[in-house]
């Protein structure tokens, strides 16, 4: 009798628990939205990239140069954004009841892990650009060790994210309900109860061990965006004192270009008021010799203008992907930051923490939710800053999206 008196309050405490989370989860449902949102954008962006650049492999392309780790990058932006995007919408339709430790555990060291892959990509573009345009002539990234470098990138984000296997878990407790009672709106039943919850943490414990580690990861996040700040400054210098010279050029060639019109209508006008017929015959007999003589002699001097011609747009072309990976690296700087920013004051900060936890309001309550996952942000916008300045692959998505279009089409009529 005992016994089945126990079962039914464990199951009576069950439902409540299970209540009290769906009200967590319907309170946070606005970011769970946004969350959505930036899987579906993040997932359709990123397989564009993936597409556009598979076409260009498939008809070897000389576009690929200098793109080799766009799709490296788009590849791990789309694992990174499904994974963490997942793990994030599981725990907000679970605060209170994820009983799983194994697959809090697991789904915490996948989702940094993933992020940590993308984030140290930067990285290795970032030394790339800086070889190519403050090192032209010393020795380049090969394939071979571009290759290397995503190797080895991958292990060390494995390795370096394998302590979270030990330190996050699912914490156990018992809460109050009346600590929520400014977030959420209470049915009588539940109202000044204690309950008890399973909460997947990031760190099961604040341990001495926990934050030495967290220290040392937020370190290293740190030199990595300093390290690629540093990279792109003597870039930016570069490309800035080039479009500067460009400039003066085109203006001085614009000059030119007028006083050679000027000349050459003035001579132009003298010689047709002092000319007679003769002489106007003679000068048509001249130029069809000259055209005849050029079919028969290369001149260099179109061909020097065409390679100068093509050398400019190679180094327009540089310059404008360096300009696009800056783009990329100051989107990742504005939103990974607040992550750890957010994290560290989590764990640092008892207060922080009851704040968050339940005397926060409805709006700050969704806004904290929102400030762990803004770093998700940084792997949607890429496909859009490759859009703006890679012109190859504004072209090759509209093929894409003109196909898309055009194919239900031809089936309509081929019925």
């Amino acid at each position: 009798m005992k016994a089945r008196n126990n079962s039914h309050v464990h199951r009576h405490v069950h439902k409540l628990v299970e209540e009290l989370n769906d009200l967590f989860a319907r309170r946070g449902a606005q970011t769970s939205a946004m969350t959505i949102a930036i899987v579906v954008i993040g997932t359709i962006g990123n397989l564009f990239v993936l597409a556009a650049y598979w076409k260009l492999y498939k008809r070897k392309s000389k576009q690929l140069k200098g793109r080799y780790f766009m799709s490296h990058l788009a590849l791990a932006d789309l694992i990174a954004c499904a994974v963490g995007s997942f793990v994030f919408l599981y725990f907000d339709f679970h605060r209170l009841t994820f009983r799983s430790d194994f697959g809090c555990r697991l789904s915490t060291f996948t989702a940094w892990s993933t992020n940590a892959v993308s984030v140290l990509m930067l990285l290795i573009i970032s030394i790339n650009r800086y070889l190519k345009i403050c090192r032209p002539h010393q020795q380049q990234m090969t394939v071979y060790w571009k290759r290397m470098s995503l190797i080895i990138i991958s292990i060390f984000s494995v390795v370096s994210c394998s302590p979270f296997l030990y330190f996050s878990g699912v914490r156990k407790g018992i809460v109050h309900t009346r600590e929520f009672a400014d977030v959420l709106d209470l049915p009588p039943h539940l109202e000044n109860i204690t309950l008890p919850y399973h909460q997947c943490a990031t760190a099961k414990d604040n341990t001495v061990q926990w934050k030495i580690f967290y220290n040392i990861l937020f370190v290293v996040q740190f030199g990595n965006m300093m390290a690629m700040i540093f990279l792109y400054v003597p870039m930016g210098k570069i490309i800035y004192e080039k479009y500067r010279q460009n400039k003066e050029s085109r203006t001085l060639a614009r000059s030119a270009a007028v006083s050679d019109d000027k000349g050459t209508n003035t001579a132009t006008g003298t010689t047709c008021s002092e000319s007679n017929d003769e002489s106007v015959v003679h000068s048509t007999d001249i130029i069809g010799s000259t055209d005849a003589n050029s079919r028969n002699a290369i001149d260099p001097a179109p061909v020097r203008k065409r390679r100068g011609r093509h050398h400019k747009a190679w180094n327009n072309a540089k310059n404008r992907f360096t300009i696009m990976f800056l783009v990329v690296v100051i989107v990742y700087a504005i939103t990974n930051l607040p992550t750890f920013i957010f994290l560290y004051a989590y764990f640092e900060n008892n207060h922080f923490r009851r704040h968050f936890i339940g005397d926060a309001h409805f709006e700050v309550f969704n806004l904290i939710l929102s400030l762990p996952r803004i770093h998700l942000i940084n792997n949607i916008v890429n496909p859009f800053i490759y859009g703006y300045f890679d012109l190859t692959f504004r072209k090759e998505v509209k093929a894409i999206c003109f196909s898309i279009v055009r194919k239900p089409g031809q089936v309509c009529c081929s019925r």
